[in-house]
């Protein structure tokens, strides 16, 4: 084992468990902000280019979407498996199940680049893009599917240093990726100095040479640094096996990512009911959210390692505790949080929109709905930690239930009793009567759990 990761399963598995966590969550933290840059500098530039332009990566942004979703979902599998590995101290299965994973994700990403590529018009077509945007899809997507491969490696790349509790390399590769992407793109897009002007194309290539580096960078780090990366071609037996392993987890997780678009379309079709007024505000007040929600979605990318670690080192004590800290904290912070939003409302909507009625949707939004993001908070955890748990179908069923059982109704039924208020009230209680079904599930899987383990 490389005298590195054995000290970092050493503090994973031994040190105390509050600042264990706080110190490997900080850097997925200032990954998180990178991340939802990367999105933003490519839209920012590429509105200088006109509005027909700045549609077409509306267009291209759900299509991205579904290929970064694959990458996570493989990436969450390569995590899960090879934390529990890791705890055990069995470091070649771990580079065996690494490298194999590996090779499922070239399969998938030859795979997509493929079929985008022989149906891209319809594809987007199919989605609602007209005869003035598409020209500027096909010449945007021309040149990012040639990274497929790099963006999908330096997913799963950072997805495997969570697994070995190195968060800092992970975050590198996130941020490396914003930063290289937020210099090239002014640089190709408008032919600033020596570079030629490439418009669409130029934002597409500085997308892909940023994937590119970061994910030699990673992949550095993993074969030389880490050596978990092999050259030896595996036998198709053992191959098999690994490929089943992942696949049983990866599906589920995928499938559960590709939900988060279709609730925001759903929400989104039911607020519109109420006017252009109240959409603008929801939209606002999704993004606040998003904010909100941080530490959440960076505990979400640690805790499951965590577990993980513990569970392969057979340390159950310490997975039960580490979910105790981790709810306790979220509901605190998530606590601080909601208050500061609600007392501060009312200047904050003013400073998105000058209209009234804007203003009042931003508002109703925060007073309402962050109340319950707590609860909502400790869902995100209980999805991820069933994958780690083994149980990756049950965190799907959650996700699917939440929506259909509580998000959807609710939110319509409390629309229409009470109008953009109840609909605000709706998503709350949705979030509320998802915890209490979350944290049942989670009961259950860790009472099984712990009898594995016995």
């Amino acid at each position: 084992m490389a005298g590195t990761t054995s000290l970092r399963r050493e503090a994973i598995t031994n040190h105390a468990i509050g600042p264990t966590l706080f110190k490997i969550t900080i850097p997925m933290l200032f990954a998180l902000v990178a991340i939802m840059g990367l999105g933003l500098v490519d839209s920012y530039f590429i509105g200088f280019l006109g509005t027909e332009q700045l549609a077409a990566i509306g267009f291209i942004l759900p299509i991205t979407f579904i290929v970064t979703s694959v990458a996570l979902g493989l990436g969450m599998a390569i995590s899960s498996l090879t934390s529990k590995l890791i705890g055990a101290e069995r470091m070649n299965r771990a580079a065996r199940l690494i490298t194999d994973g590996f090779y499922v994700t070239a399969g998938c990403a030859l795979l997509v680049t493929v079929l985008l590529t022989l149906q891209l018009e319809n594809v987007f077509m199919l989605i609602g893009a007209d005869q003035q945007t598409i020209p500027y899809i096909i010449e945007y997507m021309h040149a990012w599917l040639f990274g497929t491969i790099f963006l999908m490696f330096a997913q799963v790349c950072s997805s495997t240093f969570r697994a070995l509790g190195d968060t800092k390399t992970s975050a590198v590769i996130a941020i490396s990726m914003t930063v290289i992407n937020l210099v090239l793109d002014p640089l190709l897009i408008f032919g600033i100095g020596p570079f030629p002007e490439l418009g669409m194309q130029g934002a597409a290539l500085a997308t892909v040479i940023a994937v590119t580096i970061s994910c030699f960078i990673g992949l550095y780090q993993l074969a030389i640094k880490e050596q978990l990366l092999l050259a030896a071609i595996p036998k198709w037996r053992a191959f098999k096996v690994n490929f089943n392993k992942l696949i049983e987890i990866a599906i589920p997780a995928v499938l559960a990512n590709a939900i988060v678009p279709i609730t925001a379309a759903v929400l989104t079709r039911i607020v519109a009911s109420f006017g252009t007024d109240a959409v603008a505000g929801y939209g606002v007040g999704s993004r606040i959210e998003a904010v909100s929600l941080m530490i959440v979605y960076a505990l979400s990318s640690t805790l499951p390692m965590f577990i993980g670690q513990n569970l392969g080192a057979k340390k159950f004590e310490r997975v039960l505790a580490a979910i105790s800290v981790s709810f306790r904290f979220v509901l605190l912070f998530q606590l601080v949080v909601y208050l500061l939003l609600a007392a501060t409302a009312i200047p904050i909507s003013a400073l998105f929109s000058d209209d009234l009625e804007v203003q009042n949707a931003i508002t109703w939004f925060l007073w309402i709905v962050p109340i319950s993001y707590g609860l909502g908070g400790i869902v995100v955890l209980i999805n991820v930690s069933m994958n780690v748990l083994g149980k990756p179908k049950i965190a799907l069923y959650i996700n699917i239930l939440r929506l259909a059982l509580f998000y959807f109704p609710l939110a319509y039924i409390g629309g229409q009793l009470y109008e953009i208020k109840g609909f605000f009230s709706g998503i709350a209680i949705g979030n509320i009567c998802a915890f209490i079904l979350a944290y049942i599930m989670l009961k259950r899987v860790l009472r099984e759990t712990k009898t594995s383990l016995m």
